[in-house]
C-alpha cells in the first residue's frame, strides 16, 4: 500500500496532466493551433496581472526549465507582450495582450462549466474550494519543512 503522502503527489501530477489534455482539447476545438496548452495553462493563470519570469516559476503558473521559449512563444504569437522597465532595464514585465484575455474568457468560460459539474448536488459532489483549502495546506507544509532543513 503506498504512503498517502506518495500517493497525493501522484495524483497530483495526473490531475495536472489530465487538465492540460483537457485544455489541448479545448484548442483543438477552437482551432486553435499557434498556443500550446501549457502556454494557454500560464495565459489562465497570469490573466489579469502584470508578472515577470521569474514570478511565472515562483508562483507555480509553470513548472518546467524552458519559460523563456514559451514566453517568446507566447509573445510572438501575440497571446503576451513584453514590457520594459522604466526603472531597471533588465526587468521585463509580461501582460496579456487582447487576444490573451479573449482566449482566457473562452477557456474559463469552458472550465467554468466544467467545475459546476464538480458541485455538491450533482453527480461529481466534490466540494472544490475544500478540495483547493487542502492542497494549500499540504503545499505549505512541504515548503515550512524545506525551510526548516
Amino acid at each position: 500500500m503506498k504512503n498517502n503522502c506518495v500517493e497525493i503527489s501522484v495524483f497530483g501530477e495526473r490531475n495536472y496532466r489530465l487538465f492540460l489534455d483537457v485544455i489541448k482539447q479545448e484548442l483543438d476545438a477552437l482551432r486553435i493551433i499557434d498556443i500550446n496548452a501549457v502556454q494557454a495553462f500560464i495565459l489562465l493563470n497570469i490573466n489579469e496581472s502584470i508578472v515577470t519570469v521569474g514570478d511565472i516559476i515562483t508562483k507555480g503558473y509553470y513548472i518546467g526549465s524552458n519559460a523563456s521559449y514559451n514566453i517568446r512563444k507566447m509573445n510572438t504569437s501575440g497571446y503576451i507582450q513584453q514590457i520594459q522597465s522604466d526603472y531597471d532595464r533588465r526587468a521585463v514585465f509580461l501582460k496579456l495582450t487582447d487576444n490573451g484575455f479573449a482566449l482566457c474568457n473562452k477557456l474559463d468560460a469552458v472550465i467554468n462549466k466544467y467545475a459546476s459539474e464538480f458541485a455538491p448536488g450533482t453527480k461529481g459532489k466534490i466540494d472544490l474550494d475544500q478540495c483547493a483549502l487542502t492542497l494549500k495546506k499540504i503545499e505549505h507544509f512541504w515548503k515550512d519543512l524545506l525551510a526548516r532543513r
